[in-house]
């Protein structure tokens, strides 16, 4: 478990992407809206482990699915950019009335973003192969069940404080500030989407 908790809170600290469209949604709706984004993320990191554990051979020797599963991820993550350019910049007067709605939503969003993207689930799978050669434990009864629960509370201990402590202090922020925060964040996801359109190909 320790092994997965420390692989859990590596994955939500190094995800820049996800950690800034948390603290944008987190500015926008709320500290629980920045939680939810990375839940998501980390949920459907877990969805690619435990494909990764229970056998991807059939999955990856269709490399047919990965180019539409590419294509459709570079949609969402364009999609995303361009409502956090165009409508979470500007300043919103009945800041209340937003946190309310679909506090949910903010789940898919971060959930959306990771599992759209082939990058992360090769990424998953080549981690698993190297836990598979050098810790003889992989093959252990309830290994995968304990590495994915550890894996939760990794995320859990990176993202409960980036919302609930240091967003604390960003809301004291200008909303001129949190509208910077909100082109970063589409600046950072227009990136991400030109890296997989010119950089990894399927």
């Amino acid at each position: 478990m320790l092994l997965g908790i420390l692989g859990g809170f590596l994955a939500a600290a190094l995800g820049w992407q996800i950690n800034l469209l948390a603290i944008q949604r987190g500015l926008q709706r709320g500290r629980v809206a920045a939680f939810l984004v990375g839940s998501g993320a980390i949920f459907a990191d877990m969805v690619f482990l435990w494909l990764g554990f229970t056998g991807a051979t059939p999955i990856v020797e269709h490399p047919e699915w990965w180019g539409i599963l590419r294509w459709l991820g570079i949609s969402v993550i364009l999609i995303l950019a361009a409502r956090v350019l165009f409508v979470h910049s500007k300043p919103r007067p009945q800041h209340e009335e937003v946190q309310k709605k679909n506090p949910t939503k903010n789940f898919f969003v971060g959930f959306l973003v990771v599992i759209s993207n082939p990058v992360v689930f090769l990424m998953w799978i080549a981690g698993i192969s190297f836990l598979r050669a050098h810790f003889p434990e992989v093959r252990t009864p309830w290994f995968k069940e304990l590495f994915l629960a550890g894996f939760l509370i990794g995320g859990v201990l990176w993202f409960a404080p980036l919302a609930f402590i240091f967003l604390k202090k960003l809301t004291l922020w200008t909303e001129k500030n949190n509208s910077v925060i909100s082109r970063i964040s589409g600046g950072v996801l227009i990136l991400v989407a030109l890296f997989l359109i010119f950089f990894e190909k399927f």
